[in-house]
């Protein structure tokens, strides 16, 4: 299919990006890796009048730990989380998040802004970041707001990003003692888009779950969080799980090619169960 004309431009920082997307005069998109982005505009589902490539800013690059947080820069590779020795230390479900996205081309050229700005409701790194309460700096040149993930994933490509926004970074939760992660996925093929993927957080205490955080992708339009499935585990071992988590509730899943809604609703108990059992392990482990 052919591509509608555009103009290609390129900035030389945020802010420059920040500048250029107010002044386009039109329809205007980012491009770093284009790992979305280029597929979606080869098959005519996207039409823009300028494409702005941030490919080469090197501000928002890599993993630097902070007080309690590891700030990840948009433009930091799905590689990089795979391999960053801070992630792998702190935050382990973030580099087994990176592990599952597309393929090595994909990991490679493809940013961690890039998958959260595009919000595909089945994307990995939206789902994880939903699981571990991050929060993403949104910058307009001078300005700079935070948004904690569960508000900025909106619906089925949708964000709160405002037209001349930029993502920045991510700030991301380090893990203290006691805590265990897990992270599984169903797709058709390895590298295909997930069917559904679940993820979780537990600490335990005494081989009982005293605090737990699970989320789910691709069983609605959005990464969602599973408040009534964490209040239902307190105080339960790993054992006790499939007596504890019922039908999850809350759920909006769609019938495509892939599976039928029913199919997801089932998968969405299965994975929910798994991802808290290896949180268990590994917690128990590192106790």
């Amino acid at each position: 299919m052919f591509v509608e004309p555009f103009r290609y431009e390129r900035a030389e920082s945020l802010s420059d990006a920040c500048a250029r997307l107010r002044d386009s005069g039109g329809t205007a998109k980012l491009v770093a890796g284009g790992q979305s982005l280029l597929p979606m505009m080869n098959l005519g589902l996207v039409e823009l009048d300028v494409l702005i490539d941030v490919s080469r800013v090197t501000e928002a690059r890599g993993v630097v730990e902070e007080e309690g947080y590891l700030r990840i820069g948009a433009l930091t590779r799905h590689r990089d989380l795979e391999t960053d020795p801070l992630v792998a230390r702190h935050q382990p479900l973030l580099a087994a998040a990176a592990r599952h996205v597309g393929n090595a081309r994909v990991r490679n050229r493809g940013t961690v802004g890039g998958s959260l700005a595009h919000a595909d409701p089945s994307a990995e790194l939206p789902l994880a970041m939903t699981c571990l309460g991050a929060e993403y700096e949104l910058i307009d040149g001078a300005l700079a707001r935070v948004v904690p993930a569960h508000e900025f994933h909106v619906s089925s490509f949708t964000t709160e990003l405002a037209d001349h926004e930029v993502l920045a970074s991510v700030r991301v939760p380090t893990l203290g003692p006691g805590w265990g992660w897990g992270f599984q996925e169903v797709s058709r093929r390895p590298g295909d888009f997930a069917i559904v993927a679940a993820a979780a957080l537990v600490r335990t205490a005494g081989g009982e779950m005293v605090e737990s955080r699970v989320a789910l992708g691709g069983a609605s339009d959005r990464p969602i969080r599973l408040g009534a499935v964490e209040a239902s585990v307190t105080g339960a071992r790993a054992e006790d799980l499939e007596a504890r988590i019922g039908p999850v509730e809350g759920l909006d899943p769609v019938t495509d090619t892939n599976a039928t809604a029913e199919h997801r609703r089932r998968l969405a108990r299965v994975l929910a169960v798994r991802v808290l059992a290896d949180a268990c392990r590994r917690a128990d482990e590192a106790a």
